[in-house]
């Protein structure tokens, strides 16, 4: 495996924000955030030696299971942002990811992800087949004050709105983009909603996959200080996301 003179187990990337990147508020988007995020993370696999490119070597991928993103601040147009991503632990078929998003020398935004090793044929998981001895785990040093965990799928909802799932929702997996779910979920709120409020948590659990052609519904469950957001279909839950405000 050749690695870069200067490789490092962990990584900062610079990015400005950008007016694409920006809602009516003219502050970062939810879903651009964890674009960036993936983004950074994606580029830090490729110096590692650990890219979707090497991993498809052995029919391999990464896919998102679980993620939990603490909001202290969200950055604006023009703002200059760094994000520092490290690995917690990367053991058989799972690895923990974590990130800080710091601006003018102060963090505002942390979140950490669990991601499981998907064989991209049989589309099951499955133990890495990469070796990775090389990169130094942190298991000790935490990017958010909880972790992410099972978000509830026992509260009751109500429909908002169905989805039929079209070519721009699909990633190079051939299966919905992981932050197409989200994006879906925050559409279906209404916009006084993100007007007045703002959100100091994101939970998210990804539970099965969803396809082109397929369609989901997407309901919603208002509790005091969360919300509760699930994508399905007949009698199945295939993602949530609970925010905290």
């Amino acid at each position: 495996m050749n690695l870069p003179n200067k490789f490092s187990s962990t990584y900062t990337g610079s990015r400005e924000i950008t007016i694409d990147q920006c809602d009516h508020t003219s502050k970062l988007r939810i879903t651009e955030l964890c674009n960036m995020l993936q983004s950074v993370a994606a580029k830090h696999s490729d110096l590692g030696g650990m890219s979707y490119f090497d991993m498809q070597k052995f029919n391999q991928a990464w896919v998102l299971s679980s993620m939990r993103v603490e909001i202290e601040h969200l950055p604006q147009w023009h703002e200059n942002i760094e994000i520092t991503t490290w690995i917690e632990n990367l053991k058989g078929i799972k690895t923990v990811r974590d990130f800080e998003m710091v601006l003018n020398g102060k963090k505002i935004v942390g979140a950490t992800s669990l991601w499981v090793v998907l064989n991209t044929e049989r589309r099951r998981p499955e133990s890495i087949a990469l070796p990775h001895d090389h990169l130094t785990k942190y298991p000790d040093k935490k990017a958010t004050e909880h972790t992410f965990n099972k978000i509830s799928t026992n509260t009751d909802a109500s429909e908002v709105r169905t989805h039929k799932v079209v070519y721009s929702d699909l990633d190079l997996l051939n299966h919905v983009n992981n932050v197409k779910y989200m994006e879906w979920c925050l559409d279906s709120l209404p916009i006084s909603f993100f007007e007045s409020t703002s959100i100091k948590s994101i939970d998210v659990n990804y539970i099965k996959e969803v396809m082109m052609g397929e369609e989901i519904t997407i309901s919603t469950s208002f509790e005091k200080s969360e919300i509760f957001i699930y994508v399905s279909r007949p009698e199945e839950i295939c993602f949530v996301m609970k925010l905290e405000f």
